[in-house]
């Protein structure tokens, strides 16, 4: 059955497993496929990706770089774990080995993108990991998936220009350093001035948003659109459709926004609708969102980006 969501139960990244005490960020993407089972009344079809390569890697991130990650101590730092909560002698796998799950969901955003191109709106229900430079990794980001989705596409000639429009919470730093001085690529990110992290990068547009403007959000929010598209026609847009500027995401550091859920569906909304109604190829990662609630901001968006693909549901639905 053709689908352009992207998924697989395996998305899920225990870190027991690897011997950490702590529990890690909810897995949002079952939680959106339930609602939207329970929606239609049967289980909503989705494809399974295959890992991204080493060699996809390489497309972006430094041999240097990449040879770390060999190394508990990386991902000890990347993940900012104190040593009180790392029990090595528990682990039933490796800690490098952690990387193969990150490879896993890499893949599902260039599932993603290619299924894109084929139908106009796909999306990888995960992914998102824009804070990765190509000679490092921060924010729980080991790899950058979204600069590999691109580069790949464009070294096998599927698209020549990409357009990133991020607004996660966070600046997304690490696809600004990655495409800069890169006409191919125009990267946009809506972003809290206040938040982390306080070195900000240069995207070719930034608007940061002090929290006595949240009020402009949408609006802001727009005129950004509007201006990327003035100066950037692509061939591909990824969407970076972070849900932790919600009012219900739990991280403490993004206090500085607490937007409400009608905020974050006409954000969504308003980003689909613009690409979907140019009629340009449009992927959507989920990036960051943290606590038991934040899934509602993506199963809003998933919701809107299958009505514009064209399914239906038979009832509408008001959250707000």
């Amino acid at each position: 059955m053709k689908t352009n969501l992207v998924f697989t139960p395996r998305y899920k990244t225990p870190l027991s497993d690897y011997g950490f005490d702590k529990p890690f960020a909810l897995d949002r993407g079952e939680m959106v496929l339930k609602r939207l089972s329970e929606d239609i009344g049967a289980p909503v079809p989705y494809l399974e990706p295959q890992p991204i390569t080493d060699e996809q890697v390489r497309l972006v991130h430094t041999a240097e770089y990449l040879e770390t990650l060999k190394n508990p101590r990386t991902w000890i730092d990347l993940f900012e774990f104190q040593e009180s909560e790392y029990f090595p002698e528990r682990a039933v796998r490796p800690l490098p080995s952690i990387i193969e799950d990150f490879k896993l969901k890499s893949g599902g955003t260039l599932t993603a993108c290619e299924i894109s191109l084929e139908t106009g709106l796909a999306a990888n229900l995960g992914g998102g990991y824009h804070h990765a430079f190509p000679d490092q990794g921060r924010g729980y980001c080991p790899i950058n998936d979204i600069a590999i989705a691109i580069r790949h596409l464009q070294k096998t000639g599927k698209i020549k220009k990409a357009m990133i429009v991020d607004l996660d919470f966070h600046q997304g730093d690490g696809t600004a350093v990655t495409f800069q001085n890169d006409d191919s690529v125009f990267t946009f990110s809506v972003h809290s001035e206040e938040g982390w992290p306080e070195i900000k990068q240069k995207s070719d547009l930034d608007i940061p948003i002090k929290e006595i403007e949240k009020e402009k959000y949408l609006e802001k929010t727009e005129a950004g659109l509007k201006l990327s598209l003035s100066k950037f026609a692509p061939d591909m847009v990824i969407y970076v459709g972070g849900s932790d500027p919600y009012e219900k995401d739990v991280l403490p550091g993004t206090s500085y926004f607490r937007l409400p859920l009608s905020v974050m569906k006409a954000r969504d909304e308003l980003v689909i609708d613009t690409f979907a109604d140019k009629g340009i190829s449009f992927a959507s990662v989920f990036a960051g969102g943290y606590g038991p609630d934040v899934w509602e901001v993506h199963y809003l968006s998933t919701r809107r980006l299958l009505e514009r693909s064209g399914f239906s549901f038979g009832k509408t639905y008001s959250c707000c």
